[in-house]
């Protein structure tokens, strides 16, 4: 078998090789990425040093609301009771139509370190001014972004933020977001694309690429913000928030990734078809904001997984003779990528989506293209009115 292996191989002419060699880059690539890329979350230790009050910065955890009577009155009591690490809470009413702002007065009376503000007129881009408003009224140096659906924070959660303050060259944390397992064909989808998003973000960064995909769990110094002017021209990016801030004073030497399960949020938000079509828009208006040597990288990368499948496919038949080396080849990457995936998921309490997430990272990136391309061509359209 191996003599006829190399006996076709001394047969292909130079187009043939050409093939070949594209496949080979593209295997080679691939293989790269999954390990120093995706496969960067398993260097890291999994232990997680919980600090003390003396040892921790304070911070000053911050939440815009609107509507979210019930949520409140279910996720407040965790986060005013944490009682590790010194740290505020401010939350602003985004202009609530039901009985929020009165459930925040009566929690502001029982927790000394509660603060709340408001806006007083319902305005187009509310959450950036509400965020700002925040922002300003922070007391401490670091500032970290609270969904009010998040659910699962423990007594840790906060610690194991302050405890990475200490740090004198760090100015941000970004910690894991999950979504909260629920029945429905799109609610999986939904987890998936936010757990391969936020891995895709951890590797980026760890590679000197830097960028966010999401502004929730993500603690950093308040005065990149104002350093940055606020929002600025950015205030009618309707799909985004401090995502675009964050990704203008980002870096790698500054930023330290805390992927594990005591910073690990799980959030219960709506997961219908618009909700996980949201998700891909909002991804591709964070990229579009980013400097062109990254979309560059990231279009590399993009390009490179989606004609993975069809040349491996292409070479498979055209050079049949190869079969075995090429399935070796391909199966090799393949066992990598499924204990990679398996163990990224287990460190990350992200249950029940190995299989799933398999069949939608070899589909999606088709989807995605084409959808993408239509909500382009979308926004022209309405541009274009």
């Amino acid at each position: 078998m191996n003599h006829n292996i190399l006996d076709k191989l001394q047969e292909l002419n130079a187009g043939e090789w050409i093939l070949i060699g594209i496949f080979l880059f593209l295997l080679v690539f691939r293989m790269y990425y999954l390990l120093f890329f995706t496969g960067r979350q398993l260097f890291k230790s999994r232990k997680v040093v919980i600090a003390n009050e003396k040892a921790a910065q304070p911070i000053s955890v911050f939440t815009t609301v609107r509507n979210e009577e019930e949520n409140l009155r279910r996720v407040l009591p965790q986060l005013l009771e944490i009682n590790n690490v010194k740290y505020e809470v401010i939350a602003v009413d985004d202009y609530s139509l039901d009985n929020t702002f009165t459930v925040l007065g009566a929690f502001k009376h029982r927790y000394p370190h509660f603060r709340i503000s408001s806006l007083n007129e319902e305005t187009r881009f509310s959450v950036k001014l509400a965020q700002n408003i925040a922002l300003k009224a922070a007391q401490y140096d670091w500032v970290l972004q609270f969904p009010i659906s998040g659910a699962g924070a423990g007594n840790d959660w906060l610690s194991g933020f302050a405890y990475n303050t200490t740090s004198q060259n760090r100015k941000l944390l970004l910690g894991y977001t999950g979504i909260k397992p629920k029945t429905g064909f799109y609610n999986l989808l939904c987890r998936i694309e936010m757990f391969m998003q936020q891995v895709k973000s951890a590797g980026f960064i760890r590679n000197g690429i830097p960028f966010v995909y999401f502004e929730d769990n993500v603690a950093f110094k308040r005065q990149e913000y104002f350093k940055l002017g606020g929002y600025g021209q950015k205030t009618r990016e309707a799909y985004a928030n401090l995502e675009l801030l964050i990704n203008k004073f980002i870096t790698k030497k500054e930023t330290t990734v805390l992927f594990n399960e005591t910073t690990r949020l799980t959030i219960d938000i709506p997961t219908e078809k618009d909700d996980f079509l949201n998700l891909i828009k909002r991804s591709e208006r964070i990229e579009r904001y980013l400097p062109a040597w990254k979309r560059f990288m990231l279009a590399f990368e993009a390009v490179t997984e989606m004609l993975y499948l069809p040349f491996l496919v292409f070479v498979l038949v055209y050079f049949f003779e190869l079969w075995l080396f090429i399935v070796v080849l391909a199966g090799v990457k393949l066992l990598a990528h499924l204990i990679i995936i398996k163990i990224v998921q287990n460190r990350l309490n992200e249950r029940k989506i190995f299989i799933s997430s398999l069949v939608y990272g070899l589909l999606m990136p088709y989807f995605k293209l084409v959808y993408r391309w239509h909500f382009k061509q979308q926004s022209r359209n309405r541009n274009g009115r």
